[in-house]
């Protein structure tokens, strides 16, 4: 007798969906804490600190030490450019009673990436997440297999804060997503109102991710006002601090590089250097065509096309940016953020036909580029995009340079000068001669300080030296006079020495040698003329006032002198030749 097939009970279908429901569950559910962890292993696998970041770590024993946010006391010149991880690194200074946060800098920001990865990722999840629906992990794959990624997971600057905050958004995006409760726009609104605090650029990003918040819940007028107080609060209450104890609109690094500046064809060339090494096109044109199809699909959803879309146009937005500046002179670093925030729709993905290709694309791709893909600089003689990790691995000698004592050995000769000046009471000037010879000169005796020491390497020079010793910027990063050198172009952020005439003037007791066979010959020649000719412009019109806003006592009168006057005070530039200057603020012909 034949046996007659009978299909299974519809009641017996769900327990037969459990195993794989439960298998679905578990595989989506992991994605966010893989991504954290994958990342916080390759971090920690590259770790490493740069001179720049030691140049928060004096910051921050400045602030320890009761000077104020500055570099060197006595001389208010905002040397950092994120605000918000500068007060993170104080905060873990005092809680943990250690001044030197060079060593914390990076642990923090391995950190704060980790964070960001599972945060970035479980909003992505939370986005795309149905019932029955598997996720394949494609966008987040693409940042994983990058070097460069990997590299300013630490690095002691602010990208790590920079990572957990955009993460931030785009979760606090998600979540808000038909929640109409005041709080939670209010909340909401407070996070991503601090991006012009951790930089100054990411002011386009917020603004973005605000009008996003606003289409997507339309609050009413009570709440609206409170989201936009809250968002507004903090950065304009320190945009007021700033203004008034800086005396400028944005911090010294901003005008040192000129952050208004049109340096398009450079700014291709920096974003060519990040593609090219790594084929990141390969991943990248795919990536465009899903995002593509998902915008198109969320067209009957408008809240998710709103949502979707949000990260994209952020993420193109500050691209835009970085290409009109020129780009850095750090390999990839100013583009990292660009490609964080367009990956966010597309971090992970619900499998299907299309997303399969994709993640199969960067399947392959990801393991090619993190085995074999590496980014090889131009000749020294051309250079000016720098791999950072790999210069400040050669110089201080270790594979793993993660604390301000790896960077001292290189400048010993400047840490014994200034120790020696300080022991004798000697009230000077130094820095290295042109075959590395220490150069002193007589300190200018209205300037405070035991003595004033010029840092090339600024960061290193800041940790080499006591707190109650000035440090003079030669990058111009921390100077105001060199800040305001009229040098359209060149390195960012190293196209503005500050020569002989200037350094010797502003610094140089009157007694000091200038003549060419004098000590003081660096990297030019200097005459008396030229000394003569910077000392009077620095006593005339602006740059005079330039002088008084930095360095005279912070009463209240010099705060809303420099409060009402910092619009034109930022506008200031300076002729590097000390004739031409003489001319343009003193009026002499």
């Amino acid at each position: 007798m034949d046996t007659i097939p009978v299909a299974p009970s519809r009641a017996l279908l769900p327990s037969l969906d459990v195993p794989r429901s439960r298998a679905r569950i578990r595989w989506n559910g992991l994605l966010a804490p893989a991504a954290a962890v994958l990342i916080a292993v390759l971090g920690y696998l590259t770790r490493w600190i740069c001179d720049d970041a030691l140049i928060f770590t004096r910051i921050v024993e400045q602030i320890l030490s009761g000077n104020g946010p500055v570099y060197s006391a006595g001389e208010r010149a905002e040397t950092s450019t994120s605000a918000l991880w500068q007060w993170l690194l104080a905060l873990a200074g005092f809680v943990s009673g250690n001044t030197d946060t060079s060593a914390i800098s990076w642990m923090l920001g391995l950190a704060l990436t980790a964070g960001g990865f599972a945060l970035a990722v479980a909003a992505t999840r939370r986005l795309h997440d149905r019932p029955g629906t598997w996720l394949l992990p494609a966008g987040v794959l693409i940042l994983l297999a990058l070097h460069p990624v990997w590299q300013y997971a630490t690095s002691g600057l602010e990208t790590g804060l920079n990572t957990f905050w955009m993460a931030a958004c785009w979760w606090l995006l998600v979540r808000v997503r038909g929640n109409t409760s005041g709080k939670a726009i209010t909340g909401a609104a407070l996070v991503i109102g601090l991006g012009p605090l951790v930089r100054p650029e990411q002011a386009l990003v917020a603004a973005v991710f605000l009008v996003a918040l606003w289409l997507l819940v339309r609050p009413g007028p009570r709440v609206t006002l409170a989201a936009a107080g809250a968002a507004a609060a903090l950065p304009l209450g320190y945009e007021i601090f700033r203004m008034g104890y800086y005396g400028v609109l944005v911090p010294m690094p901003a005008i040192t590089k000129n952050a208004d500046a049109s340096r398009w064809a450079r700014g291709f060339t920096y974003l060519t250097d990040f593609a090219d090494p790594y084929l990141l096109w390969i991943p990248l044109v795919p990536v465009t065509v899903v995002l593509a199809r998902l915008l198109r699909r969320s067209r009957a959803d408008r809240s998710g096309l709103l949502v979707t879309l949000t990260p994209v146009v952020a993420g193109l937005l500050l691209l835009g940016y970085v290409l009109k500046v020129g780009g850095d002179y750090m390999h990839a670093r100013m583009l990292l953020p660009s490609l964080f925030l367009v990956l966010l729709p597309v971090l992970v993905l619900p499998r299907s036909r299309t997303t399969g290709v994709l993640t199969l694309v960067v399947v392959v791709w990801a393991p090619l580029c993190a085995g074999l893909a590496r980014y090889r600089e131009a000749s020294a003689a051309v250079r000016s995009i720098d791999d950072e990790r790999a210069y400040y691995q050669a110089w201080t000698g270790r594979e793993y340079p993660t604390d301000s004592t790896d960077f001292a050995p290189r400048q010993r000769n400047l840490q014994d000068a200034v120790a020696d000046a300080v022991n004798s009471g000697r009230r000077v000037l130094i820095y290295q001669g042109p075959h590395n010879e220490i150069i002193t000169a007589p300190l200018r005796a209205d300037l405070p300080g035991k003595a004033a020491v010029l840092g090339v390497y600024l960061g290193t020079v800041g940790m080499l030296a006591p707190v109650d010793v000035g440090i003079v910027d030669f990058w111009g990063l921390s100077n105001p006079i060199g800040a305001r050198f009229a040098f359209p172009e060149g390195k960012p952020g190293h196209a503005k020495p500050l020569s002989n005439a200037w350094l010797v003037a502003d610094y140089a007791a009157p007694e000091a040698p200038t003549s060419p066979a004098g000590n003081f010959v660096f990297r030019d020649e200097v005459t008396p003329a030229q000394v003569a000719a910077a000392r009077h412009a620095l006593n005339c019109g602006d740059l005079a006032e330039v002088q008084r806003s930095t360095r005279e006592p912070l009463t209240s009168k010099r705060f809303w002198a420099n409060l009402t006057d910092a619009w034109h005070r930022t506008q200031v530039t300076i002729p590097p030749d000390p004739f031409e200057a003489e001319r343009k603020f003193c009026g002499r012909p």
